[in-house]
Formats: structure tokens, C-alpha cells, sequence
């Protein structure tokens, strides 16, 4: 086990949030190993487990995992097509549920504390046009932390998730028009969208001790966005 006083894998490391949380980490003295594309290809049945209990061995034991991968394709319900479904709760969903039940029982195993941080979105409980299955892939992600928290708590395990509004992370995976984030900008209470390290301290807070009795919760991180903008349509003869 390395010597450093904490030892996480972070799952999706390469994005702009798993950059961020590594870099937190390394701020803060701590281990950590990172698995991304192309290491992993989330797609593909029967390649996540093994690739987790692979990091355990060679890298573990971990005292917690970051999943911070994930997709954010946009289109119309109407014209999000069988496979396109099906790959954004591959991604979103079913790799979390892999990913966190494999660290769960591994933790187990050698009697281990462990936290979970995965990445969910506030589009779980908003709807916004071009989002549906987003929405619908993050909705199974937060129902996924709650039932494993149900099953683990009891053996030492806490998972949480977070949920951010939009995250402008510059990844190329993502990739989202510069007019987009404008009008997003624009809208939101803090007069700019999120950066990464705007979440990472959230993140960082549910992984650590103060949050040991938080589990199967959901911290939204959305600088107020959820509220709605402060132009929208009021009865009052000022403004806010």
C-alpha cells in the first residue's frame, strides 16, 4: 500500500472534474490511482470489475473511489435512438453500480471503512429540452447510491453522490458549443456557469471523515441554478 495517508481510485480521471479531484488530492497529500479511456472502455460487458479488483491489487487497498465518468450527449427524446439509450445508462449508470459495488465488497473483504463519490447531475430532478436521457441516466445513478448505501452502510461503506449543474470542463468527450455556455451564463444566480473546482470541494468534503455520517445522499453543487434565474418573470414592480 503506498504511505500516504489516504489511498482513493477515481474512476474517469481524465475528464475536467477527475482532473480537478486528483489534483485536490495531491494538494492534500493523498494516494490515489486513476482508470479512464483507454484503459477502460465502459461499453463492454465484463471489463469494469476485473479492472477495479486489478487497481486494488496492484494499487489498493483504497480507503474510497471518485466516479466521475460519464456522458452528455444532447437530444430530442423523440430522436434518441434504442442503442443511444442504452449506451448513456451503460456509461452513466451501470458502470457506478459495477464500479461501487466491486470497491464495496472488496472493502468488505478486509474489513475496510470506506466513502463513495459519484457524479450525478441536477438534470436528475430538472427537465431541460435535450436532456431527457441524461436525465433518465442520472435519475438511475442517484436510485443506484441509494441502494447500495441501504446494502453496504451496515459493513462500514458510505456513497454519496453530487450534482452539479452544468459543468463547463472543457473536455473533448463533451464537447459544448461556446454559445451554449453563454446563455447558461447568463441565466445563472452567480452570472457564470461551474468550473471543476467549483465541485471538487464537495467531493473532497463526502470523501473525508466529517461526512462519515452522511450516506445514500445526494449534495446538489449548482451555485443556485436550481432556483431558476433571478430574470425570470415576476408580478413585482422592481427588480430583485
Amino acid at each position: 500500500m503506498n504511505s500516504l495517508s489516504r489511498n482513493y481510485l477515481v474512476i474517469g480521471s481524465e475528464g475536467g472534474l477527475g482532473k480537478s479531484v486528483t489534483a485536490a488530492m495531491e494538494a492534500a497529500n493523498y494516494a490515489y490511482t486513476g482508470l479512464d479511456l483507454p484503459e477502460i472502455d465502459f461499453r463492454v460487458k465484463g471489463t469494469l470489475r476485473p479492472a477495479v479488483e486489478a487497481k486494488w491489487l496492484a494499487s489498493g487497498p483504497f480507503d474510497g473511489l471518485v466516479f466521475a465518468a460519464g456522458m452528455f450527449p444532447a437530444m430530442l427524446a423523440a430522436e434518441t435512438s434504442e442503442d443511444q439509450f442504452d449506451e448513456l445508462m451503460v456509461v452513466n449508470a451501470r458502470s457506478a453500480l459495477i464500479a461501487a459495488t466491486t470497491i464495496a465488497r472488496l472493502a468488505a473483504e478486509e474489513y475496510r471503512q470506506c466513502s463513495i463519490v459519484v457524479i450525478s447531475s441536477t438534470a436528475a430532478d430538472r427537465a431541460r429540452l435535450g436532456t431527457t436521457a441524461y436525465a433518465a441516466s442520472k435519475a438511475a445513478l442517484q436510485a443506484i447510491v441509494r441502494g447500495v448505501a441501504l446494502e453496504n452502510t451496515p459493513k462500514g461503506l458510505r456513497i454519496n453522490a453530487v450534482a452539479p449543474g452544468f459543468v463547463d470542463g472543457s473536455s473533448p468527450l463533451n464537447a459544448v458549443p461556446e454559445d451554449y455556455i453563454a446563455a447558461l451564463s447568463a441565466t445563472s444566480p452567480q452570472g457564470r456557469v461551474a468550473i471543476p473546482q467549483d465541485i471538487t470541494p464537495a467531493v473532497m468534503w463526502l470523501l473525508s471523515e466529517e461526512a462519515h455520517w452522511v450516506t445514500g445522499q445526494t449534495l446538489v453543487v449548482d451555485g443556485g441554478t436550481s432556483l431558476g434565474p433571478p430574470s425570470a418573470p415576476t408580478w413585482l414592480n422592481h427588480a430583485v
